[in-house]
């Protein structure tokens, strides 16, 4: 049998959920440590499954720490963790004079996986390629609102035009192409209405500070606004 230890993830080693690397079936087996799970539903990746059969309002745990409670009356070793089964709970705040030490989990068997990505200079790697548009003050929303329609329509990146795009794109397939390859004409066609074509997609990122506030609370947005600049998915 193949070996499915790649195809999930233990965060940390009190975790009682398992992550999904990839689409997971139902019935499928996940071998995992010294354990083997019978998936009762399909997975989807990036997804969560219940590491055991758990009743209702017992903690679950990711990253080490309680992220939430069972909602409902019971859940399965091997079913999906939904909103449906899962309500968010926390540990109470306590202070603890302690010198934690974060010990990642063995990825050394992806050692091998590759993805699409960006190399930025930095040395970190995103998977997406953004522009961001960031005012420092909430007076300048309204102009960023006429920036956005200006460059959203003017570079391809408006979702109204995007949909009715791929419309035509469609209807011009279907008349002139077999039914295989209608989706891939449309969505290639769709890319290229956009003038940039490694732009994935423009952000602007209205808010209310800025203006009239505490040292600290420009303090607090300076630093949420430079984390946005500085996130590896941001080209510019």
């Amino acid at each position: 049998m193949q070996s499915t230890q790649h195809k999930v993830l233990k965060i940390h080693p009190n975790d009682n959920v398992l992550v999904a690397l990839t689409d997971l079936v139902e019935d499928e087996i996940i071998e995992f440590g010294n354990s083997a799970y019978a998936l009762v539903e399909s997975i989807p990746a990036k997804h969560k499954f219940f590491m055991n059969d758990m009743l209702q309002g017992e903690e679950i745990k990711m990253y080490g720490v309680t992220v939430g409670k069972v909602f409902v009356k019971k859940v399965q070793r091997g079913e999906r963790m939904t909103i449906d089964n899962t309500k968010h709970a926390a540990e109470p705040y306590v202070y603890r004079n302690i010198n934690y030490q974060w010990q990642p989990p063995d990825i050394s068997k992806f050692a091998t996986k590759t993805f699409n990505g960006y190399h930025r200079k930095d040395g970190s790697v995103g998977t997406a390629n953004y522009w961001l548009f960031i005012p420092t003050v909430f007076c300048e929303n309204r102009n960023l609102d006429v920036i956005k329609e200006a460059l959203h329509h003017s570079l391809g990146y408006a979702v109204t035009d995007k949909y009715k795009q791929y419309a035509e794109h469609l209807v011009h397939a279907f008349e002139t192409h077999s039914s295989f390859e209608i989706d891939e004409i449309a969505t290639t066609s769709s890319r290229k209405s956009r003038l940039f074509k490694n732009i994935d997609g423009i952000k602007f990122l209205n808010h209310s500070g800025g203006c009239g506030g505490t040292r600290q609370d420009a303090s607090i947005l300076s630093k949420l606004l430079a984390a946005y600049a500085d996130h590896p998915n941001v080209a510019g």
